[in-house]
């Protein structure tokens, strides 16, 4: 898992490349949440368009992000996921969770209109 860390205005956006699974590529996205958090940054928006795989593993790693920005007073978004991937959220009934969306400029959008 390669996670590259760039920034939007306040928006941390976080890009993932490779399978989210169980192991060293889902520590390396929780440390790299857990970073994010600890600069102080409360809007993080999460790439899914190079993840072709996403384990049980994965999905509550995904989950547990979520948890832990809100925790922290901030807001996290998920977008641009392949279909294999919507696939397997849709069937773990995830995607009514973890905000998804279809694109880097809706989930960028979304923070300005619930902030």
């Amino acid at each position: 898992m390669i996670i590259t860390v760039r920034k939007e205005n306040d928006v941390a956006i976080l890009d993932l490349s490779g399978n989210l699974v169980l192991g060293d590529p889902v520590s390396a996205f929780r440390e790299k949440i857990g970073e994010v958090l600890e600069a102080g940054t409360k809007a993080v928006a999460i790439n899914l368009a190079s993840v072709s795989f996403v384990d049980s593993s994965g999905i509550g790693a995904m989950l547990g992000a979520r948890t832990s920005v809100e925790a922290a007073g901030g807001q996290c978004r998920y977008f641009a996921a392949l279909p294999r991937v919507i696939h397997t959220l849709e069937t773990t009934r995830m995607h009514e969770v973890l905000n998804l969306h279809p694109s880097e400029a809706s989930a960028l959008a979304s923070f300005d209109a619930t902030s």
